[in-house]
């Protein structure tokens, strides 16, 4: 009987959502749900997510960051961008150059906690990610995976990347928070 059991257990466990509270580099907790199509953001709700996995020395991350801040302040009623910092921890110098560059997305450092790392790790054996960055995760204002993007992108393609994947007023929040359609 106990066999039974714990296997039934297991077999919930394969299928139940996982849970995540991300940390930022501005004490703030980011409450994130993997589904078994996406993802879901408690503090985001219907926004385009783009997870974007980016790196202190990695000369093509730095030039996505004025592109990322820019789209982002874009498209702040339809988008919500999160860094995913994953090389060394980041240091006082480089939260002051994020903040002197106006960094205006939560940033993560995968390596300052124990639940930032597993959530990368987890993302990562998800979505078969080999380290190399700049890297985004794009999920659309349901929270389905659209897409990923390995290299450099444009200001317009993640525009467009924005206007494709957010459902607007398609989408309506009732009273408890869940998602209906019209």
């Amino acid at each position: 009987m106990k066999k039974i059991l714990f296997a039934m257990l297991m077999v919930v466990a394969l299928f139940a959502d996982e849970q995540f509270v991300l940390h930022t580099v501005k004490n703030k907790d980011i409450h994130i749900t993997v589904t078994d199509s996406g993802i879901k953001v408690k503090e985001y709700p219907h926004k385009v997510i783009i997870l974007d996995f980016f790196g202190k020395n990695c000369p093509p991350c730095q030039m996505m960051i004025p592109r990322m801040i820019a789209t982002q302040k874009r498209f702040a009623d339809k988008l919500q961008i999160i860094g995913l910092h994953v090389q060394e921890p980041l240091d006082m110098y480089d939260l002051q150059r994020f903040e002197k560059i106006g960094i205006n997305y939560p940033v993560v450092d995968y390596l300052t906690n124990n639940d930032n790392k597993s959530f990368v790790i987890y993302m990562a054996q998800l979505v078969s990610w080999d380290g190399s960055i700049p890297f985004m995760l794009i999920f659309d204002s349901d929270g389905n995976y659209v897409m990923s993007h390995l290299g450099l992108a444009s200001e317009q393609e993640l525009a467009d990347d924005v206007e494709m994947y957010y459902k607007g007023s398609e989408t309506n929040t009732s009273v408890e928070g869940s998602t209906t359609k019209e």
